[in-house]
């Protein structure tokens, strides 16, 4: 958001706790797990390629010690990389955003429950879109 965004209000002011809709809560999980897989496939070598080469004693002790070093870090690196995936993709599936009939916010619901958001407890409207539209701002950014 720009200053103009959100006519010179500080950033502080907005409720970022609470979802606009389940269809961009999933579009913004999705974004997360999309940008992780990206980051992943851009190693040389997969994560059980650094683990043959770590397992393989000779072939190891040939290395020096900052070539070791740094061939246990990337490994470590790709496992926390797939755990965040991992751990992503379940907060998905747990929450029910899995599914492809999940609509986004069009400006203002006015008490509408939207397809999907049933499953997140049927909250009708959220902080933020009652302070943007106070503010006399849109309530749907996309």
């Amino acid at each position: 958001m720009t200053p103009e965004d959100t006519r010179e209000r500080p950033l502080g002011d907005f409720d970022y706790s609470r979802t606009i809709s389940a269809a961009n809560e999933a579009a913004a999980l999705s974004s997360v797990v999309d940008a992780v897989k990206r980051q992943l496939s851009k190693y040389p070598t997969t994560e059980e390629d650094d683990a043959t080469i770590i397992k393989d004693k000779g072939l190891f002790r040939l290395l020096n010690y900052k070539q070791r070093m740094a061939i246990r870090h990337r490994r470590n690196e790709k496992r926390l990389l797939k755990r965040t995936i991992a751990a992503l993709e379940k907060q998905i599936r747990r929450k029910g955003l899995d599914t492809e009939d999940l609509q986004r916010a069009g400006g203002s619901t006015l008490g509408e429950v939207l397809p999907g958001d049933e499953k997140l407890g049927g909250k009708q409207r959220t902080a933020l879109e009652d302070r943007l539209e106070k503010m006399g701002l849109p309530v749907d950014l996309r």
